[in-house]
């Protein structure tokens, strides 16, 4: 003959969940709250406030210049008279996506694109309109200092919201 199971109702669960806990001891430990008597009376003067308050803060001093971050950068002149690679190892989409934006907005540029790939360094390329009129040096210096400036000015409004 079959036996049948017990079924354990809520108030059985209960019975046993408190006999288990009957055998042990818990300790509570709760941190000691000192309660301090605060006097009502006005402070002697504001500069002795603002004291106090000082010397409760202490303002730690940013370094005087940050660390910078040297891009290595390879510039080669390819098969048209105003072709020009550039190589900038160890960068991803994100550097030159921007960069290629801020390129095109430049005066005296035609085309600006880039290639990211796991076999050669990324690659920006720039088409110059001419290039007895524009030197890639002085392009490039262009677009990274207009890059620059929108960074910043990123950072002050970073700034503003916190």
């Amino acid at each position: 003959m079959a036996k049948k199971k017990a079924v354990k109702t809520k108030d059985t669960e209960e019975d046993d969940i408190d006999d288990l806990l009957e055998d042990e001891e818990i300790e509570s430990v709760y941190p000691k709250i000192e309660e301090k008597e605060e006097s009502v009376s006005a402070p002697a003067s504001l500069e002795e406030t603002m004291e106090e308050e000082e010397e409760e803060f202490e303002i730690e001093e940013e370094a005087k210049f940050p660390d910078y971050k040297y891009l290595n950068v390879e510039i080669k002149k390819i098969q048209g008279e105003n072709d020009y690679e550039i190589f900038l190892e160890g960068q991803s989409h994100g550097l030159l996506n921007i960069l290629v934006k801020h390129l095109l907005l430049i005066e005296g540029v035609n085309v600006a694109a880039y290639k990211v790939t796991n076999i050669e360094p990324p690659t920006v390329f720039i088409r110059l309109e001419n290039s007895k009129d524009y030197k890639i040096k002085d392009i490039l210096y262009k677009g990274i200092e207009s890059l620059r400036k929108e960074v910043i000015e990123v950072q002050k409004l970073f700034k503003k919201l916190t």
